[in-house]
């Protein structure tokens, strides 16, 4: 496994994957969260070095825990054999540019294929991952143009752990 800095690493087992859905004091968040109606606005895998996924700046990266001011954080615990590969689907997608017509997609309904992987919007790449890991016994269907952070959470609500999701998490930030 090659680490988001290139470092080789040894692969990390678990069975247990965590997400963790926040929302941040940018416009881009308030318009997501109007848009989708919902406290979150973001969504990122937890890597022990940090929170893995697709964010503006940077596109799809590792980034620090505490990367930009947090408004609401809190994780979602998963328990799924499938955690190692869920992990290493999104670190291949590193590098990879963040899709802004994402964000466009919230206010209008342009055609838009979300699973295309040449760039990724957060939830959308988390999706896709969980689903070419084999995580869902079928294929989604997403009758809009776009997976926001709240359609991700209910999609993954029967795995997650409810009791655990509600504790919040510190907002200090470190930038």
């Amino acid at each position: 496994m090659v680490h988001a800095d290139g470092q080789r690493g040894i692969a990390v087992t678990t069975d247990v994957i965590q997400l963790e859905f926040s929302t941040s004091l940018t416009w881009q968040s308030l318009v997501i969260r109007k848009c989708c109606h919902s406290p979150f606005s973001h969504v990122d895998l937890v890597h022990e070095r940090g929170l893995l996924g697709a964010s503006d700046p940077g596109g799809v990266a590792l980034r620090p825990f505490n990367y930009q001011k947090f408004g609401i954080r809190r994780r979602a615990t998963i328990a799924t054999p499938l955690a190692s590969r869920i992990m290493e689907l999104v670190l291949s997608q590193v590098g990879k540019p963040f899709d802004g017509e994402a964000l466009i997609a919230f206010m209008e309904d342009t055609p838009r294929d979300w699973r295309t992987p040449d760039k990724w919007f957060c939830s959308e790449l988390i999706v896709w991952a969980f689903e070419e890991a084999g995580f869902f016994c079928y294929k989604l269907v997403v009758p809009k143009n776009r997976v926001s952070p709240a359609d991700l959470l209910l999609i993954l609500n029967p795995a997650i752990d409810a009791d655990k999701f509600h504790l919040p998490l510190p907002l200090k930030w470190e930038g």
